[in-house]
């Protein structure tokens, strides 16, 4: 049967032990890509999250938690996270609220930012990459 490759998302036999497309050596123990939990090799979807295991989504680079989480701390009050996000009305909002509310509404972007930073990337990119919330705050 087949898998996706860890590394480049390649469909690859489930008994290789390097990946024939990027090189990458293959572990007998399969983690989903977006939750992170432990699954068989030869299951389709995870268990806990329900995402597809044979067909992986690949995760648009650049969406770093660490980049998202900085901007959040250090440029919340213009919703700069959310533009860098792709979540242009949510950063639109963003500058409106912290207008109207003479900044109070940029203590929650630094909020924000800290739980950024504190969350793991699977979570982050479940939350704020892969989510279609117009406006994910916490």
């Amino acid at each position: 049967s087949l898998v996706a490759c860890r590394e480049c998302g390649q469909q690859i036999s489930d008994s290789a032990s390097v990946c024939p497309h990027c090189g990458a050596h293959i572990a007998k123990e399969f983690y989903c890509q977006r939750c992170g939990t432990k699954v068989q090799g030869n299951v389709k979807f995870c268990p806990n999250c329900g995402t597809d295991l044979q067909h992986p989504a690949v995760y648009e680079e650049g969406k770093d938690k660490l980049v998202a989480g900085l901007l959040a701390i250090l440029l919340g009050y213009f919703g700069i996270h959310y533009f860098y996000l792709g979540k242009v009305g949510a950063g639109v909002l963003t500058i409106v609220l912290s207008c109207c509310t003479c900044g109070i509404w940029s203590v929650l972007m630094l909020i924000q930012g800290i739980l950024m930073l504190t969350m793991t990337q699977a979570d982050f990119n479940a939350k704020y990459v892969d989510s279609d919330k117009t406006f994910p705050l916490f």
